[in-house]
């Protein structure tokens, strides 16, 4: 039954029609997240980046009213967190109505407390720079965790007493539940990508151009992009690097029988570090004695000596282990501030611990070195084959890559370079830029759709076991780029007489 109740203005008030007034805000809020989520997906259709050749005045329209859908203050999404606030405002005017202004001043404490106030207090200083998508996203959901607190309480009122310890648990698992429904919104659009990389390198390209359509102060380059995303830390905890600390492992895990004899075996050390790796992915060619899941941090050095005393390193890195964005939670630095400082250009935390590792291994001044790392991995392991100061302390002369966006790294051309990327894996896309070969780097692309794993899981395209499988096809290959790499590389490689010894070493952030 309907209670009317009057207030001093002496308008008759129906708590029943204000639910069904917060219900339809709640469907109208919702219908602005799905429009959202759409407008995402038609800005990743390669109609509209292969219309703009055409018509790139319309194109340019179209990517500016997208924009605007997708990023920004106005945003489907940020509307939708509006839309929901004041579908909660409402749910508050009824929840008063019903069980006074004390009961509904609790509920709305509680409510805020346990759905991440300052998530959304954060989401301002992330909406800023390029994260846009995301923070309108994060802002709908705990708005709509709150309303769905709220909506539960209204409707304790209406059948009797409000029970707060109840609310509070079902706003705890609210609270919970908003990073899950955020990386679901996020991998909608993560499937369709993943199943188009041609658009993600395009995307990627035009993300600056995105978010200045939006209205947002933004930077005109991939790096530039990165480069506003990590300048979070200097007012943030989001992004703020720190401080690294390599230790030795005592007891190597693992340890090889010998040196590798290939692209495949190189990678499958790197897979070894890997905190993905579990015994059950075996070992290319029995080199690497079986062995579980490795803690994460991990980097290998393997110095190769041969038979004549020449002497040759390779240093394997693992890809990302951790993806928060807080480095201060987390031990390994081979996580999300990584892959953006990376891109940036910037220094990282991945690369300073390599360094440290090169140095204590004792690594000769000119004694060759080949860098070998899978995603995160090969990306910190283009960086410092790019940088000087790198190169003039020690002499490296190999580069191997697999999965890693590392084409807008430059790389000089007297370091030999091979770079695996599969054509189904977004990851080495998000440089925003084409693979290209040259005088000293070799891409080595494979399509791997019609693998039916990979059809099923298209993420599994970027996985290291498809890398391992693609290295093979590689070491089977006669093509003189391949080749040149591998006999140019001969002090890495096993040969009759050579013998291999492993410097294992621990990366820890130090917060």
């Amino acid at each position: 039954m309907s209670t009317r109740l009057t207030i001093d203005s002496g308008l008759a008030v129906d708590p029943d029609q204000l639910d069904a007034v917060a219900v339809r805000l709640a469907g109208v809020a919702a219908t602005c997240a799905d429009a959202g989520l759409t407008a995402a997906l038609a800005a990743a259709d390669p109609v509209l980046a292969l219309s703009a050749v055409a018509a790139p005045a319309t194109a340019a329209r179209a990517v500016h009213d997208l924009a605007r859908v997708v990023a920004g203050a106005g945003s489907a999404a940020a509307v939708a967190a509006e839309v929901l606030a004041l579908a909660g405002q409402v749910e508050v005017a009824a929840l008063r109505y019903r069980a006074g202004d004390e009961v509904a001043d609790a509920v709305v404490a509680l409510a805020r407390r346990a759905v991440a106030e300052a998530v959304v207090a954060a989401a301002p200083q992330i909406a800023g720079v390029a994260a846009t998508v995301v923070a309108a996203d994060v802002a709908h959901r705990v708005q709509e965790a709150a309303h769905r607190v709220l909506a539960t309480a209204a409707g304790q009122a209406l059948h009797g007493e409000v029970d707060l310890s109840v609310l509070g648990r079902i706003a705890e698992a609210e609270a919970r539940a908003v990073p899950r429904r955020v990386a679901d919104d996020v991998a909608g659009v993560g499937r369709f990508l993943a199943g188009h990389p041609e658009v993600v390198e395009e995307l990627v390209a035009l993300t600056p151009d995105l978010l200045a359509a939006a209205d947002l102060p933004a930077p005109r380059t991939v790096a530039g992009v990165a480069g506003a995303l990590t300048s979070l830390g200097a007012v943030t905890p989001l992004f703020r690097e720190t401080a690294v600390r390599v230790t030795p492992v005592a007891q190597a895990r693992a340890t090889p029988s010998r040196p590798p004899r290939g692209f495949a075996e190189v990678l499958d050390g790197v897979a070894h570090q890997s905190t993905g790796y579990t015994a059950a992915a075996g070992s290319v060619g029995g080199r690497l004695a079986p062995a579980g899941t490795p803690p994460p941090g991990g980097i290998r050095l393997e110095r190769v000596t041969q038979a004549d005393g020449r002497v040759g390193w390779v240093v394997e890195i693992p890809g990302t282990q951790d993806w928060t964005p807080l480095p201060a939670s987390t031990t390994t630095p081979m996580d999300l501030t990584t892959n953006l400082r990376a891109v940036a250009g910037q220094p990282t935390a991945t690369g300073a611990a390599v360094v440290a590792a090169l140095r204590q291994a004792g690594v000769g001044a000119g004694e060759p070195v080949l860098l070998a790392g899978h995603s995160q991995g090969g990306l910190t392991a283009a960086s410092l084959a790019a940088d000087p100061a790198v190169r003039a302390e020690f002499h490296v002369t190999h580069l191997l890559t697999a999965g890693s966006p590392v084409d807008g790294i430059a790389v000089p051309e007297g370091v030999r370079t091979v770079s695996f990327e599969h054509t189904g894996d977004v990851v080495p896309a998000l440089d925003g830029q084409a693979a290209a070969g040259s005088a000293g780097r070799t891409v080595v692309s494979r399509d791997v759709g019609d693998d039916p794993r990979v059809a099923a899981d298209p993420l599994l395209a970027h996985g290291w076991s498809g890398y391992r499988r693609t290295a093979a096809l590689a070491d089977a290959s006669d093509d003189p780029a391949l080749r040149a790499f591998r006999e140019s590389g001969s002090a890495f490689f096993d040969a009759p007489g050579a013998r291999v010894d492993v410097f294992d070493y621990r990366a820890e952030r130090v917060p």
